[in-house]
């Protein structure tokens, strides 16, 4: 996800990805994907909500992410809990990004759509070894004085590949995989 996208999508509203932000933020609560993100394939938006729901449980983590530049106010105590937590929470969060691009992935494949355009795909699988890089660079960069900054990085891109990627590549995959002739829209 090294560059910005902007698309627009698919809903009756027209609302930009730019604008989602806000929108993203307000689902949080309620734990559920902003309808304009709604795939339609039951698989994939199960595990996206598994997505809002680990950006909402980052939020809570640390006490003010967006106004501490690091740990050091914090105390011990508090220091330990935060990176513990964000810790377990990026443990989630690796283990999920490998379910489910390999499901992602797979569905590619068995809808024929790797086949159709190969293009479409490889940009897709791309998107998702970038996430995953990111991850590991954000794990890697973990260090107990700056864990605000970490979730802060976490937070901005998961908020990204829910306002961006699903927006961008998981919207056309639905699409493929659920037209009138898809033998997987049946299933």
């Amino acid at each position: 996800m090294s560059k910005q996208r902007t698309v627009i999508v698919p809903s009756s509203e027209g609302i930009s990805v730019d604008t989602l932000s806000a929108e993203v933020a307000h689902w949080l609560s309620a734990g559920d994907l902003p309808p304009q993100l709604i795939t339609g394939h039951q698989m994939i938006d199960l595990e996206h909500r598994f997505l809002i729901g680990a950006i909402a449980n980052l939020r809570r983590i640390c006490v003010d992410q967006f106004a501490f530049n690091n740990c050091i106010g914090c105390g011990k105590a508090m220091q330990e809990r935060c990176e513990n937590n964000l810790i377990g929470l990026l443990g989630d969060v690796f283990s999920f990004i490998l379910d489910h691009f390999k499901n992602e992935e797979a569905i590619m494949r068995e809808s024929m759509l790797l086949v159709v355009d190969r293009d479409v795909c490889q940009a897709h699988m791309e998107d998702h070894a970038e996430i995953a890089a990111k991850v590991q660079e954000i794990v890697s960069a973990l260090d107990s004085l700056h864990v605000v900054s970490r979730i802060r990085e976490l937070d901005a891109l998961l908020t990204r590949w829910v306002t961006n990627h699903i927006a961008l590549h998981d919207m056309l995959l639905s699409r493929w995989v659920l037209r009138d002739d898809s033998l997987l829209g049946r299933m």
